[in-house]
């Protein structure tokens, strides 16, 4: 059902609006709204950079070694201890935040270091100074490299041009190499190399001889890297205090929500506008009168033109389908809830599409397992409970179509969908009818609270009578009761579709809605697709296991088959499974919803503490 919802507004006293907020998030039952004359408070940019600060040391854990495993604990924690900052967690952070500076100037000298180790090493067995690598009265001197296919061309020139050619080492150009020529013919030859193939260089920019800062730059790479292993035992030695800097972003997001909270400030007192759940003003006003005794505080219904945010509040079995409903959207307060109706549907069809018992079964232990260990949380929890609660339905219509992993173990109760596919989708688009029958229930149901009888009886009762008699028709000993149901709906469509229209428009707007009577055929025969997955499923799971049986001749052919029936039936299961939820979903927001649901509701978000890394106690 949806909770009624009251418009809160206090008023206080400036000095005591931190403590009100701290109690008000401790008790986590009112959401804040923004107003037009509302602003966030003083602390809040300090406290986004704080949260930004704590979040980057988290980020440079996880990256360095990795995030926490799903199926690992997460840190269990007091509520009241999320709500205040730990200065020793503060000194945590800084420590992360100063080893992540230190790992970065040194991976950045390691790279400036290599750079100019690279740089260097072709030169090394240079055996005069850089520096001394310069023109005499004589002599011109050249440094460049050549590609090594090239250099034959290049040395014959230069001993037909009474030149010297010195190698030296391979750079990544090439073949790096020193030119000595005679001066008054140094451009003539320098421009006859380029012909061949050379290309100028600069030497290093070192001073004496490149040998001797190759063995300087080793030594400097070499203590970097010993740095950058020592920083790394360290950083693992802050990884294993992970736990507390989840604790610390927990804290620092509990605090940064305070922070933002919009309030209406004066010199001497502040305003809050929210909104609680009805049941719950009692917990709101003993938050603010255990801060203090100087306050105004009311709760009011909301105005016509107000829209509360909704809350949902079901049974156990019924509110684990709410996230099936909010992935379309949340409801509108002011309508019915639908997830009591649509649970169980859900619920009958998704097992329907899936339809096997070994595979419910499996189902069960998996999920079942998944939810003892991992302990997922949030609307993810609820899709994983989704899935246990249809492993149920799973079984049962395995049971019914006599399918145990795509084999016939046991005779079916009512016939093996493979055999009768007629059948099946005659039973398919039975189901179809009764779910849209449901929606179109829940559309009067809405008509009727919104004080319209006419258009609950009109548009919707009528169409239940008009469908229900084409039904009819097609079974022999109720043809002729289905043909006066059929043309009694259809008339009253026709005589009232058009009733706010005037003259003529009054027929042609019923006939108008009568036309409709082909998209409710057509919502009806979307429920073939149940057919089509049952078929599909069970086809994969009896070549599976045809596969498996063809190669039982011998142990290794039985060892082969058990990898057969494992690999092919957990692929079945995975595809099953998502198409059934895919399906089973579409099913619910276009058939069933299109019948009565409006949705655009916002969610009830209050002004709580932040869990989001570790768990409550």
């Amino acid at each position: 059902m949806i909770v009624p919802m009251k418009k809160v507004t206090l008023y206080a006293l400036k000095r005591e609006k931190e403590a009100l907020l701290l109690s008000l998030q401790r008790c986590g039952e009112l959401m804040v709204i923004s107003t037009e004359d509302a602003q966030p408070q003083e602390g809040f940019a300090q406290s986004a950079e704080e949260l930004a600060r704590a979040q980057e040391a988290l980020g440079f854990v996880y990256r360095s070694v990795g995030k926490r495993s799903m199926f690992t604990p997460r840190p269990e924690v007091e509520k009241q201890a999320l709500l205040f900052v730990d200065p020793e967690l503060e000194k945590l952070r800084d420590e992360v935040a100063e080893l992540e500076r230190k790992l970065s100037d040194n991976a950045a000298r390691e790279s400036a270091l290599s750079a100019e180790a690279a740089a260097v090493a072709p030169w090394v067995e240079l055996d005069v100074p850089v520096e001394e690598l310069k023109n005499t009265r004589k002599v011109a001197v050249f440094t460049g490299s050549i590609a090594a296919n090239l250099l034959p061309a290049l040395t014959a020139l230069a001993e037909e041009r009474d030149s010297a050619v010195q190698l030296l080492g391979e750079g990544a150009e090439g073949r790096v190499l020193v030119l000595y020529a005679p001066k008054d013919r140094a451009e003539e030859l320098l421009e006859a190399a380029k012909a061949v193939g050379y290309v100028p260089l600069m030497p290093p920019r070192v001073v004496g001889l490149p040998r001797a800062r190759a063995e300087q730059l080793a030594a400097e790479l070499d203590a970097v890297r010993k740095e950058r292993e020592a920083l790394t035992e360290a950083m693992k030695k802050l990884a294993e205090k992970r736990d507390e800097l989840e604790i610390l972003c927990d804290q620092r997001a509990t605090e940064h929500e305070r922070q933002s909270t919009p309030a209406m400030l004066t010199d001497y007192t502040f305003c809050l506008k929210g909104w609680t759940q009805a049941d719950r003003t009692e917990v709101v006003q003993k938050a603010v009168e255990s801060v203090t005794d100087a306050f105004v505080l009311s709760f009011e219904d909301p105005a016509e033109d107000e829209t509360p945010p909704t809350v949902t509040k079901n049974s156990k079995l019924v509110a684990p389908f709410e996230s099936i409903t909010d992935m379309f959207s949340r409801p509108d307060p002011r309508e019915v809830d639908p997830n009591p109706v649509m649970a169980p549907w859900y619920w009958l069809i998704f097992g329907m599409m899936m339809g096997d018992a070994g595979y419910g079964l499996l189902m069960a232990l998996a999920f079942g397992l998944f939810l003892k260990i991992a302990k997922p949380r949030g609307d993810f929890r609820k899709l994983v409970k989704v899935l246990l609660f249809s492993s149920i339905t799973t079984a049962f219509w395995g049971v019914m179509f006599g399918s145990y992993f795509g084999a016939e173990w046991f005779p079916p109760v009512l016939f093996v969908p493979l055999n009768e596919p007629v059948s099946t989708l005659i039973l398919c688009m039975v189901i179809g009818a009764l779910h849209i029958f449901s929606g179109i229930i829940l559309s009067m149901v809405n008509c009727l609270r919104a004080g319209d009888w006419q258009a609950a009886i009109f548009d919707n009762l009528s169409w239940i009578i008009l469908l229900t008699g084409i039904g009819f028709m097609f079974l022999e000993p109720l043809s002729q009761v289905g043909t006066y149901l059929a043309i009694f709906g259809a008339a009253v469509i026709v005589l009232t579709g058009g009733r706010a229209n005037r003259g003529i428009k009054k027929i042609t707007g019923g006939l108008l809605s009568l036309y409709g009577v082909t998209g409710q055929l057509s919502d009806i025969l979307s429920y073939s697709r149940i057919l089509a997955l049952v078929l599909s499923s069970g086809v994969v799971a009896m070549v599976f296991n045809l596969l498996a049986g063809m190669v039982q001749g011998s142990v290794l052919g039985y060892i082969a088959s058990v990898l057969i029936y494992v690999i092919g039936h957990v692929f079945n299961l995975a595809m099953g499974l998502l198409s059934a939820y895919v399906h089973a979903s579409r099913l619910q927001y276009i058939e069933f919803f299109g019948k009565f649901y409006t949705g655009n509701g916002r969610p009830f978000v209050p002004m709580s503490v932040k869990a989001a890394h570790v768990d409550l106690k």
